[in-house]
């Protein structure tokens, strides 16, 4: 995040479309919660499937990133969760203690990142 804050304006402006294309993945995942809802799923199997979603979203977006940002991003996690796309299902449970809040952690974003690009989040309803 302090990386943000330092970049020129035309790199924030730059920065905000993989920040947006990761907000519309943000979508899909609420789609996904509701559709499983209806289907009868428990909170364990969306929430598993939620956070496999938000680990693929990661990596579709850094696809538009410079290697430099991805590696930084990448090592973090490594160091941190053991992946480096950030913690598996099993690691947010044993955080959280829940699936339920599992499953809302998996779809949070980052207020502050969004902040320094500009950008806010709000989710669409379902």
């Amino acid at each position: 995040m302090c990386r943000i804050r330092v970049l020129p304006m035309d790199e924030k402006v730059e920065a905000q479309r993989p920040r947006m294309s990761y907000h519309g993945l943000l979508e899909d995942m609420h789609r996904t919660e509701r559709d499983m809802r209806e289907a009868g799923a428990t909170d364990e199997e969306i929430a598993r499937e939620l956070v496999d979603m938000r680990n693929q979203a990661k990596a579709i977006t850094r696809a538009g990133m410079t290697p430099e940002e991805v590696r930084i991003l990448e090592e973090r996690n490594i160091a941190k969760y053991g992946n480096p796309l950030g913690p598996t299902a099993d690691q947010l449970y044993a955080k959280y203690g829940s699936w339920q809040q599992v499953i809302d952690a998996s779809m949070r974003t980052s207020y502050a990142v969004d902040r320094e690009l500009s950008l806010e989040y709000r989710p669409c309803p379902v």
